[in-house]
């Protein structure tokens, strides 16, 4: 009868300890296959599926999934590294709650196919419109302002500075501009209508961020925006 029962203790405590430590790497991979379904790929990509308690995972419920990966595309989402926390995510409906983390490398198509690299992207809030910080180089957005000045037979230089000012130099010739967010989409407006305004960036096609402000600081372009990270993982 004892030995019975310390048989049944100790399987008991086998599918507890199972339940316990085995749930979080099954779930993650599992999560792991549902994000590379959605069309993501990565390298070296690691996904950490968490619950308190672990056994909670058997509602479908997490609290938190962690996916870090280099070489990142899903989507219109290109990346050279990220490290993101999901939150509140329903496994079974693939619903997120909210997003925190940090993308590197970020690549953004501009409307004349060209790329534009940011250095670094900070994500925060609810999954569906989450917060984005965009921020790159004045010379690397300088420089596509020229290459889509010189596409429209406009020969051009381009430098920006505090707090959203443009100087272009056109034939000699100094000329004002202000970087301006419309409708989501970043524009470069000259104060002259000679030189055409041009659209730096614009939701879709490449780009996964609706634009709602840019701010020049030194050599660094600021933009903030949304992201719906939901659509991109689902």
């Amino acid at each position: 009868m004892r030995s019975c029962l310390i048989r049944l203790l100790m399987m008991v405590l086998l599918v507890f300890a199972l339940l316990w430590f085995g749930l979080p790497f099954g779930a993650s991979f599992l999560a792991t296959s549902a994000l590379n379904a959605s069309g993501f790929t990565g390298t070296h990509t690691s996904v950490q599926v968490n619950s308190d308690p672990p056994p909670m995972l058997l509602t479908g419920k997490a609290d938190t999934i962690r996916i870090k990966s280099d070489s990142v595309f899903i989507g219109d989402l290109h990346a050279s590294n990220i490290d993101v926390i999901l939150r509140n995510v329903e496994l079974l409906s693939r619903k997120i709650g909210s997003v925190d983390g940090t993308m590197k490398g970020v690549r953004v198509t501009a409307p004349n196919g060209d790329q534009v690299t940011f250095d670094e992207v900070e994500v925060h809030g609810a999954a569906a419109a989450a917060n984005a910080t965009l921020t790159v180089t004045s010379e690397a957005l300088a420089g596509l302002a020229v290459t889509m000045f010189k596409a429209q037979g406009t020969t051009a230089t381009v430098s920006f500075k505090d707090p959203n000012l443009a100087t272009i130099t056109v034939a000699g010739k100094r000329q004002s501009g202000t970087l301006v967010v419309k409708n989501g989409s970043l524009l470069l407006v000259p104060a002259s209508k000679s030189i055409p305004t041009l659209t730096l960036m614009s939701q879709g096609a490449g780009n996964p961020f609706k634009l709602t402000s840019a701010a020049v600081k030194g050599q660094q372009v600021t933009l903030s925006g949304t992201i719906d990270v939901q659509s991109l993982l689902i």
